[in-house]
């Protein structure tokens, strides 16, 4: 439940953000993100044509959202059609739809997106960690999946020069 009130002078706040992704029939991926708080209640759905990670398909709907550019830029989405989710793509979706004439939020959902597309396939390589017998077992395969598979550098439980990888030593 979304909920804003001020309580002893203390502004309490809570924002939910869901991003999923899952396999379609055609062989596509289709990630969804909803955001809902106070301020705002929007979803996109993002279709991505595997194995290139090309947006083939993106829709999106505010249903309500108190940052008044939002309000129009919805369709500033189909832009992001053809784009490729890949190296770069951070900087051309905050320039496209993030920028002056866009809405920050969209541009944070469609990287949420991504996010679950990528972690999407990123699940495969956390099994064997997930499946390991001993602790030792499990640190060896966590620092093998972090050490040959570059995609997980993007969730921020992975992030380069984080604190799982510091203490990993990886």
């Amino acid at each position: 439940m979304v909920q804003t009130l001020v309580d002893n002078r203390i502004l309490k706040y809570t924002r939910n953000i869901h991003a999923a992704s899952h396999d379609l029939d055609n062989g596509n991926l289709l990630a969804r993100v909803r955001i809902d708080d106070a301020l705002v209640s929007a979803q996109i759905k993002i279709e991505v044509k595997v194995p290139e990670l090309k947006i083939v398909n993106i829709k999106g709907e505010i249903n309500h959202i108190l940052i008044e550019e939002c309000n129009s830029v919805v369709e500033l989405l189909q832009k992001t059609v053809g784009m490729r989710i890949g190296s770069g793509v951070t900087k051309l979706i905050n320039g496209t739809i993030g920028g002056s004439k866009g809405c920050p939020l969209l541009a944070e959902m469609i990287l949420e997106g991504f996010n679950a597309i990528i972690m999407h396939f990123t699940v495969d390589e956390l099994e064997p960690q997930l499946a390991a017998e001993s602790n030792e077992v499990y640190i060896q395969a966590m620092k093998d999946m972090l050490e040959q598979n570059p995609r997980v550098g993007s969730c921020i439980a992975f992030v380069e020069g984080g604190e799982f990888r510091t203490r990993m030593g990886v």
